[in-house]
């Protein structure tokens, strides 16, 4: 009885260290800077915290917007990966266009 309080504890610390991880990772920011040639968008947060975001072939789009329509002042929502230092785009919309 007590190995399985000990397995259900461990597993609700587990979600509950998931959760709060999540919540410090940027998922949405507005574009300061975009770099065609380099697959770079420069993003800022609420918090004028900045990232850098590269992008590849597979990122996915969702919505009628392709990377390479993306401005500075877009709005856009987003999920990465960390890889080799870097924060890859998975997958990203635009939530808002900026006023031209």
């Amino acid at each position: 009885m007590q190995k399985k309080v000990l397995v259900l504890v461990a597993a609700l610390l587990l979600v509950v260290a998931a959760a709060a991880y999540a919540d410090k990772r940027p998922h949405e920011g507005k574009i300061a800077r975009v770099d065609m040639d380099g697959k770079v968008l420069v993003v800022q947060g609420e918090e004028g915290d900045q990232w850098q975001l590269y992008w590849t072939e597979t990122t996915k789009c969702k919505g009628d917007v392709l990377v390479t329509e993306l401005k500075p002042g877009d709005s856009i929502h987003f999920d990465y990966v960390e890889k080799d230092g870097k924060m890859w785009v998975t997958e990203l919309r635009r939530t808002h266009k900026a006023k031209s």
